[in-house]
C-alpha cells in the first residue's frame, strides 16, 4: 500500500475541516489544519492603506510554509481557492469542498462566478455538502460528490435531558434558516407550553432580537464544545425551517435528541433517506413537541434519530475513504 501524503485541511465551515481531522487522527492518520482564522485576517483592515497590506503577511507566509509540506490540499468553501494560487504559493494539487453559500449563490452571482467555477475546474475532486446544492454543484462539476456536513460523534456528549423541560432551537436565527418560520414557531410554542417549559435559542442571527420578543430565551455565543453541552440537555431540539439540515442537526440528531422542524426534508443523493424528525406543518410541529416533552425518551426511541444519522454523519466513517482519494490525487 501507498504512504499516506501529507495532507493540509485547508480553511472550514461549521469546524467540518477540523472534525475530520480529529477523526483522522483517532484513526492514526496525520492531517494539517489551516483555521479560518489562520488563513487570512478576519477582522476590518485599518485605514492606513500601508498597515491594510502588511497585516497579509504573517497570513502569505504561514499558507506558504504549510503548502510546501503539504502534497495535498483540501479546500472548504470555493472562494479560498483562490489563496493557493497567490505569488510565493507552490502548486499543489487539491480537493474542494462546495459547503453551501459558495455553490448555493454566489456561484449564480455574477461579481462571484467566475471564481466559483474557476475553484470547481481547478480542483482534482470536488465535493458538494448540502442536499439542496447538488443540482448546480452537478452543474458547476459533472462528477461532484456528495459528502455531507460531518459530525465528530466521538467528542459529542450523551444526551440526558434537563431537569427543567426545554426546547432549544439549534440554528442561528437567520435568512437561510428560514427565520421567518422559525420565529412564527417559536410564538406558538411560547403559548402552547406555558412557563416552566424553556425555550431556548442562540443570540445569533438578524432575528435574534425577534426571537427574544417571541419569548426564546437567547444564549450568547459559545465555544462548540459549550453548546453542545446546552443541546445535550434539551428534551427537544428544532431544526431550521428548511428542505435542508445543517451541521447543529446533525449534531443533535447524533446525540440522540428528539429533533422537530417545520416542513419536510430533501432526501440525501446517495441514498434517498431523509432524516427521522417530527414535521409537518406548524399545527402539526406544535403538537408533536407537546407530546414529545411528556417522555422525550420515548420519543427519541420512536425516531431512531441517532442510529439513522452515526453511519451517514459520523465523521469516523469517512476516513478511509477520504485517505484512499488523498493517496489517488497525490499519485496522479
Amino acid at each position: 500500500m501507498k504512504a499516506d501524503p501529507h495532507v493540509l485541511q485547508f480553511n472550514d465551515c461549521a469546524f467540518v475541516a477540523r472534525t475530520m481531522v480529529r477523526a483522522a487522527s483517532r484513526a492514526g492518520k496525520k492531517w494539517d489544519y489551516l483555521p479560518p482564522e489562520l488563513v487570512r485576517p478576519l477582522t476590518p483592515a485599518p485605514a492606513n492603506p500601508v498597515l491594510a497590506r502588511a497585516r497579509f503577511v504573517p497570513y502569505v507566509a504561514r499558507r506558504s510554509a504549510k503548502l510546501w509540506k503539504a502534497d495535498v490540499v483540501h479546500v472548504h468553501y470555493a472562494t479560498s481557492a483562490r489563496l493557493l494560487r497567490e505569488r510565493g504559493m507552490p502548486s499543489r494539487p487539491y480537493a474542494l469542498t462546495l459547503h453551501g453559500t459558495d455553490i448555493r449563490k454566489q456561484w449564480r452571482d455574477p461579481a462571484f462566478h467566475d471564481e466559483i467555477q474557476r475553484a470547481i475546474d481547478g480542483a482534482a475532486h470536488v465535493f458538494f455538502a448540502n442536499n439542496d446544492t447538488a443540482e448546480n454543484a452537478l452543474a458547476a462539476r459533472p462528477d461532484a460528490e456528495f459528502l455531507p456536513a460531518l459530525v465528530d460523534a466521538a467528542s459529542l456528549p450523551d444526551w440526558r435531558p434537563d431537569a427543567r423541560p426545554t426546547i432549544l432551537f439549534v440554528s442561528r436565527w437567520d435568512e437561510d434558516k428560514g427565520v421567518e418560520r422559525q420565529l412564527s414557531l417559536a410564538r406558538r410554542l411560547r403559548r402552547a407550553v406555558g412557563p416552566e417549559v424553556r425555550i431556548l435559542g442562540l443570540n445569533w442571527g438578524p432575528g435574534a432580537g425577534r426571537a427574544a420578543e417571541a419569548g426564546v430565551t437567547l444564549l450568547d455565543r459559545m465555544s462548540q464544545e459549550e453548546y453542545h453541552r446546552v443541546m445535550s440537555g434539551a428534551h427537544v431540539g428544532v431544526g431550521q425551517a428548511t428542505n435542508n439540515f445543517a451541521t447543529s442537526e446533525f449534531e443533535a440528531l447524533c446525540m440522540g435528541v428528539p429533533l422537530a422542524a417545520l416542513g419536510t426534508r430533501l432526501a440525501r443523493p446517495d441514498d434517498g433517506s431523509t432524516p427521522p424528525v417530527l414535521e409537518g406543518t406548524e399545527d402539526q410541529v406544535v403538537e408533536q413537541v407537546l407530546e414529545a416533552l411528556k417522555d422525550p425518551q420515548a420519543a427519541a426511541c420512536a425516531l431512531g434519530g441517532s442510529t439513522w444519522a452515526l453511519p451517514r454523519y459520523d465523521a469516523a466513517a469517512y476516513v478511509d475513504r477520504l485517505a484512499d482519494l488523498y493517496r489517488g490525487i497525490a499519485g496522479r
